[in-house]
Formats: structure tokens, sequence, C-alpha cells
């Protein structure tokens, strides 16, 4: 498989030799459904396989075995080596998960809404019920907004477990999403020694990654995918 500057290559993240992660950077023109063939394509997939989520920013997670497009889901999972998972993200966290030898993956687009209301349990809950150990993942968080950029106000705060919040001076707090994360999946079950999260936020490098919250409605978006050899 040949990995092409406008991507990154995760796929020596994961115990299981093949399975091939992928994150798209900014130069890569992520184009609906088409920019997400395409992108298979380029990286060895074929572009036929893919399973395409209709994202809503819910907590809808299933478990799918046959290519195409997905209403209304957030988190796609399957047991079929023959199919691609895909997501598109633009601030939110890509979150990929691989058994570490059996053929069962998923890819989760997890934004802030989606991850106070339960989406990495829908996923743990997904997992276990097709007879699967959660200490058998290996989770990553890829690049998202941190800390260091995701801000809101006194109208969502309460949403937010205290523990990963820090008030500012102006009046706004700053929120860790992504240990509020590796929090929710350590509590459902992931051993913490197999969860990666890379510090990338997407706001700050703006040469690398699109950001939602940094262009608003003219941001482009990135592409996951997950899949194997």
């Amino acid at each position: 498989m040949t990995i092409n500057q406008d991507c990154l290559d995760l796929s020596h993240h994961f115990s299981n030799p093949n399975i091939i992660s992928i994150f798209s950077y900014k130069s890569f023109l992520a184009n609906g459904i088409e920019g997400r063939k395409n992108l298979a394509h380029q990286t060895g997939f074929n572009p036929n396989s893919l399973l395409n989520p209709k994202q809503t920013h819910s907590t809808n997670v299933v478990l799918w075995e046959k290519p195409g497009s997905v209403m209304d889901t957030d988190g796609i999972f399957t047991s079929n080596p023959k199919l691609v998972c895909s997501i598109q993200v633009a601030d939110c966290m890509p979150v990929y998960f691989a058994h570490k030898n059996k053929p069962f993956f998923g890819l989760v687009h997890a934004g802030w809404r989606g991850l106070v209301h339960g989406i990495l349990l829908q996923s743990a809950k997904c997992i276990k019920e097709n007879e699967k150990a959660l200490s058998d993942f290996d989770v990553l968080i890829g690049p998202s907004i941190q800390n260091c950029c995701f801000e809101v106000s006194d109208d969502v705060i309460d949403q937010f477990d205290s523990r990963f919040v820090e008030k500012k001076e102006d009046g706004k707090y700053r929120i860790d999403l992504q240990k509020m994360a590796l929090s929710q999946l350590v509590k459902s079950g992931f051993q913490s020694e197999k969860i990666i999260i890379l510090n990338e936020c997407t706001f700050c490098n703006e040469d690398k990654y699109h950001s939602y919250r940094r262009n608003g409605n003219k941001a482009g978006r990135m592409i996951g995918l997950l899949g194997m050899k």
C-alpha cells in the first residue's frame, strides 16, 4: 500500500499487522463521498468497499456488513475484512478501534455533543454485544481540537465533566475533550495502555488541518479510513 504526502499513516499504532489506518491532511481535497472514494483509491483500498455513515452528531453506533451509505450514524464497525470504514471531521475526534488479531474494527466521529451524550459508551456496547473483549482492542484518537483552543460559554458548560474543565479569566471555559474521552474509554473497559491520543490540534495547525472553529462554514474536512490489507 502506498501512502502519499496528503495522508497521515496511523497503521503502526495498531498491534494487528493487517490494519491500515489513514487520516488525510488539509492538502487532500475531501469533497463528499467522491473525496472518500478518491482517498481510498490513492491509498490502495477498494473505493467500492467503503462504509459511509451520514454523520449527524448522534450517539448512533452500528455494526455494518455491506458497503454503502449508513443513515444517521456517527460510529461504524464491521467484521468484514473486505470493507473500509470512513468518517469526515474538522475539529471533532476521529476515534479508531481495532481488534488485536481478528477482523473487527470501527471508526467513530466524536464531537463534543456526541462525547457528552455517550457515543464512546455506545461504541463499547457495540463491541461487547458482538462478543468481543474490550481489552483486546487498540484505540487511537486522531488529530482534533485540543484544550488549548476548545472553549465554551456558560450556556453549555454544565454538560461537561468538571474534571476536564478549566475556567479562563474572560469567563469562558477550556475543555480537554481528549482526556474526557480517555476517561470514558477506560471506564467502559478499554485498557489505558492500549489507547493512544495524538496531540495534534486541528485549530492550531492551520497549515496541516481544516478547522470548523477556525474557519466556520468555509472549513473543509479531513477523512479517516480504517480497513485491512
